[in-house]
């Protein structure tokens, strides 16, 4: 299915995509005219402030004056849309066209991928050798942990910190670029997206073993390139695998074989049942916090003021 569009007009997208991803982390540092569009004066402005609505936090009207967008724009528009896109069009989708995992292949495209230097013992020859994660290293057999680890402390930095502070937002997004572009060079293949990436947690949830419009790599047709797997265009236009087997099993190879595969797992089952558990305390943490439900249902926790004086 969407596993099926040509690498060309992905790429195009991806590039879209991270553009104004970065443009929105440029507007979370300086934004003059967003806040023009939450002025309650602007009456052709659907996000004009309603001053005669009292959003109630701890028993008192919550103070709301025009606040620039970005925020909002990232909380209410994009990571809805990357959870719907998920669930609907699963991962094969979302991984090919995810500014975080294209940021992290950053360094093979430019050729500054680390490698190591093998000799052969017989013939004394020497040769370049990607480096990936080892297969029994500590962060193959505990990338999960990690991950959800990562997801948890995210999560709470989010609630805590970052949801309506514009500039740690910002120093956030940026201190996650430049994680992916480290990890993206320390390791071969999408080393980012399968050992340390803190949304991957999500996708396993929403989208395996099978979003509502994913394909079957192990089903029919055997193809060479399948669902969200690494490829190249070649100089003729023919898609080529690009894949260095950084995992296996591999989620953009078969996402279904992956979660069958893993299915034992400690680590997955207390993802699975730890995600639970964060989404139930994460909703009440707002209604726990503001006393009230339509603190979170109006999102105002997005534009608050001074949201460090919750402590």
């Amino acid at each position: 299915m969407l596993g099926n569009i040509s690498e060309t007009k992905i790429h195009r997208i991806r590039w879209a995509l991270t553009l104004g991803w970065c443009l929105l982390i440029v507007s979370l540092f300086y934004d003059p005219i967003s806040s023009q569009l939450t002025e309650p004066s602007n009456a052709l402005s659907p996000f004009r402030l309603n001053i005669e609505n009292c959003v109630l936090v701890q028993g008192k009207c919550l103070e709301e004056i025009p606040y620039p967008m970005g925020a909002s724009i990232f909380w209410g528009m994009i990571v809805p849309s990357g959870v719907f896109m998920l669930f609907v069009l699963g991962h094969e989708f979302w991984r090919r066209i995810c500014p975080l995992s294209f940021i992290s292949q950053i360094p093979r495209a430019l050729g500054w991928e680390r490698k190591r230097t093998r000799v052969n013992p017989r013939t004394g020859k020497v040769r370049k050798e990607l480096v990936k994660v080892a297969k029994n290293s500590w962060l193959a057999r505990n990338h999960l942990s990690l991950q959800f680890a990562l997801f948890f402390l995210g999560l709470c930095n989010r609630i805590l910190f970052v949801n309506s502070d514009r500039l740690a937002l910002g120093l956030f997004l940026t201190f996650t670029i430049l994680a992916a572009l480290t990890v993206g060079f320390l390791y071969g293949g999408k080393s980012w997206c399968q050992y340390i990436c803190p949304m991957a947690p999500v996708q396993k949830i929403y989208a395996q073993p099978r979003a509502l419009l994913n394909s079957t790599a192990h089903k029919g047709d055997r193809q060479p390139i399948t669902q969200s797997m690494c490829r190249t265009v070649s100089p003729d236009g023919k898609e080529l695998s690009a894949c260095v087997a950084c995992q296996s099993p591999c989620i953009d190879i078969d996402a279904e074989k992956s979660y069958w595969d893993e299915i034992d797992n400690p680590q997955q089952q207390m993802l699975y049942y730890g995600y639970v558990g964060i989404t139930i305390g994460y909703f009440f943490y707002y209604y726990l916090y503001a006393g009230a439900w339509d603190y979170y249902l109006s999102g105002a926790w997005a534009h608050e003021e001074n949201p460090i004086l919750l402590f």
